[in-house]
């Protein structure tokens, strides 16, 4: 079994004020977009909460640094996997998908 599958499922609690408008919060899907030197990520089906009245969104910490720790490394392996064409620079992969199976 590896190590994420041991770990304990972040309880998210139904109750949490929007910081921007007092609202309470609605645990929904979203997708988070990254940019960084030419390069360009989609995280999709995160779970965060967002206000049903203003739009803001907010990520759990432990999800949030887990994620921005994951991008970070795509990103680089983009940089360094560069390779040179007449015209541009192109990177090695251009898209990369991870789902969880359901039963």
């Amino acid at each position: 079994m590896d190590k994420l599958s041991n770990q304990k499922e972040i309880k998210m609690k139904k109750d949490k004020p929007c910081p921007e408008c007092h609202t309470i919060m609605e645990i929904k899907k979203t997708t988070l977009h990254f940019e960084r030197e030419g390069f360009y990520a989609d995280v999709e089906n995160v779970s965060a909460y967002i206000c049903p009245k203003c739009g803001a969104r907010t990520i759990p910490g432990n999800i949030a640094i887990n994620i921005g720790n994951t991008i970070e490394i795509l990103f680089k392996s983009a940089r360094e996997s560069e390779v040179a064409t007449e015209d541009e620079f192109a990177p090695a992969f251009s898209g990369i998908s991870f789902h969880k199976i359901t039963a």
